[in-house]
């Protein structure tokens, strides 16, 4: 079965390519990233990044946020599924937010 609004490989690659991390190693430092066997990897093996669809707010529930760039993260499996990213939604927002705002921003 096919999504009408599936991550084509384009825009997976601009998402890893933009974040360059794992999304919770950058809010958090101390961070240890795992891959979903428990295996540790460096924030930045972008190999093992998963991709997080962020709602632009509230009152959503069981509805996916759209596929493009303002609505994904970059984080480790064990940041998007083992919980994390789940309860620090506003933070992800936050993130989406600043950063779509210094990709508009005119330099000078």
């Amino acid at each position: 079965m096919s999504r009408k609004d599936a991550v084509t490989v384009e825009l997976h690659a601009a998402v890893l390519v933009r974040d360059r991390r794992c999304i919770r190693a950058k809010m958090e430092p101390g961070h240890g990233c795992r891959d979903r066997w428990g295996n540790p990897h460096a924030p930045d093996a972008l190999e093992y990044l998963t991709l997080d669809h962020i709602q632009d707010g509230y009152g959503r529930m069981g509805k996916r946020a759209p596929s493009d760039l303002a609505h994904l993260v970059s984080l480790c499996w064990d940041a998007h599924l083992g919980g994390w990213a789940t309860a620090h939604r506003p933070e992800l927002r936050a993130y989406l937010e600043r950063i779509s705002k210094e990709a508009t921003d005119e330099p000078g």
